[in-house]
């Protein structure tokens, strides 16, 4: 494939996903202010560790098996139709495996935790599942555009209800928990229906491929649980030392870094694809090196704009006790940046079936963070969960960059990078503090001025259509 048609590919995907991802993230974000000042920061920090035990509880259930469906889907050996249907065998198993399990300890009560969030959890992981399966198997078909609509749908769906069940009828949490599994489902139907995989999925895949599938992803469980240690340990260490109402008001500090995480989830789902069609290993012709340097630099220059506005945004965004979140905004959204450029290489170690080397760069990050949690919570709080958030992240990023050097000859300018890494450090610090104003400009303007070119170029194509490379 040509260079120029490498770009096409890359930029028309992104394009379908951002439509689709950032009408959800978005309204997500709009309806903070709306959980803010109707949920306790107690009954927000109950939600959100049930969020986050699915998100430990998928990777391990399902042996991470829908990034198998992706890899699996987009090989010539295989038929994607069998890949699909090896996969939904193994998806529906473990959830009626973890469906008789939450069944024993909700019937003998073996953990102190309602009803209500045991349903939550298990059509939480159910639909989530199902959602991750579906959509893997569409981008490898090529079928961007229904994973656009069913994502919209989901969007509006939930926005809908949410307004309905927790401003109308005011149902409190249980509205928020309904409003979530129910868009998913309605995401799911369409998928399934329009993307016609009931007609071409093929349940009765054979052993053998759903055994490679699993050598592959299984490497990948470790990877998915050391992320979940990066992304989700803090919230029950820093639960166990300063409680539920503290973890309520550090999990919607989240809330403004998801402004950065969308604009990365947008790429890394279109880059996913091209990572492994497109992937070169002696870069020839510089794509790879080039789609590096611009989503790093974007996402620096992002992030730093983001901080300089963060406590405009906070006033907005987080009513009563939840404003106290902005103090951990900075040192989250520097951990983002770090984090997204982290899961950019590692779509390069999934294209060469390098799963293990993923697994191993993000446990060396995992661990760190898990030490730094223990460390500093007990003695700085929510803010030492921020801290060790980032440090995390920035570990994996510099382990992963090193051996990703091994694996593909892309040309980055590496200094620049490590300076506009120290900078945006700093800022974050300094941000958090919410002191010292002239010296959060000055950082914002060090990592401007490294990006001028990406700048220029960014300006270009918006104004003068000429292509970013």
């Amino acid at each position: 494939m040509s260079k120029q048609s490498k770009y096409k590919n890359l930029s028309m995907n992104t394009l379908l996903f951002t439509i689709s991802s950032f009408g959800a993230k978005i309204i997500s974000f709009l309806l903070v202010p709306i959980y803010t000042s109707v949920l306790s920061t107690k009954d927000y920090g109950n939600v959100d560790l049930v969020s986050t035990t699915v998100q430990l509880l998928i990777p391990i259930a399902t042996l991470n098996i829908q990034d198998a469906v992706l890899r699996f889907s987009l090989d010539d050996k295989y038929e994607a139709e069998e890949v699909i249907g090896a996969g939904m065998k193994l998806i529906l198993g473990s959830s009626s495996v973890l469906g008789v399990i939450l069944l024993i300890v909700s019937h003998y009560r073996l953990i102190n935790i309602d009803k209500d969030y045991l349903l939550f959890l298990f059509f939480s992981f159910f639909f989530g599942v199902i959602n991750n399966c579906f959509s893997m198997y569409l981008k490898a078909k090529n079928k961007v555009k229904i994973l656009t609509v069913s994502g919209l749908v989901n969007t509006f769906i939930t926005c809908f209800l949410n307004i309905l069940l927790l401003v109308v009828i005011r149902l409190g949490v249980t509205g928020y928990l309904i409003s979530n599994v129910v868009g998913t489902w309605i995401a799911i139907t369409i998928m399934f229906f329009w993307g016609n995989i009931y007609k071409e999925s093929k349940m009765s895949g054979s052993t053998k491929l759903l055994k490679a599938m699993i050598l592959y992803s299984l490497p990948l469980v470790m990877n998915a649980l050391a992320w979940w240690l990066n992304n989700a340990s803090d919230r029950y260490i820093l639960t166990f030392f300063c409680g539920t109402a503290i973890n309520g008001i550090y999990a919607v500090s989240y809330k403004i870094p998801t402004i950065l995480s969308t604009i990365q989830t947008i790429f890394y789902n279109a880059w996913s694809i091209s990572a492994i069609t497109e992937f070169d290993k002696d870069d020839r012709d510089g794509f790879i090196g080039n789609i590096y340097t611009i989503y790093s630099g974007i996402s620096f220059i992002a992030c730093s704009v983001i901080i300089m506005c963060n406590i405009f945004l906070a006033r907005i965004l987080y009513a009563k006790d939840f404003f106290d979140a902005w103090k951990f905004v900075p040192v989250l959204l520097t951990g983002t940046v770090f984090n997204g450029i982290a899961l950019f290489e590692g779509c390069i170690f999934t294209a060469v079936k390098k799963t293990r080397e993923v697994s191993n760069t993000t446990l060396v990050g995992a661990a760190i963070n898990t030490v730094l949690n223990l460390l500093l919570i007990p003695f700085i709080g929510a803010l030492g969960a921020a801290i060790a958030t980032m440090v995390g992240y920035a570990i994996i990023w510099i382990v992963r960059t090193k051996r990703m050097l091994k694996i593909v000859a892309i040309k980055v300018n590496w200094s620049k990078q490590l300076t506009m890494m120290i900078a945006l450090i700093v800022q974050s610090i300094v941000a958090s503090s919410g002191k010292n104003f002239y010296i959060q400009v000055i950082c914002m303007v060090v990592i401007i001025y490294k990006q001028k070119d990406i700048v220029k170029k960014i300006f270009n194509r918006l104004v003068k259509k000429e292509s970013i490379k």
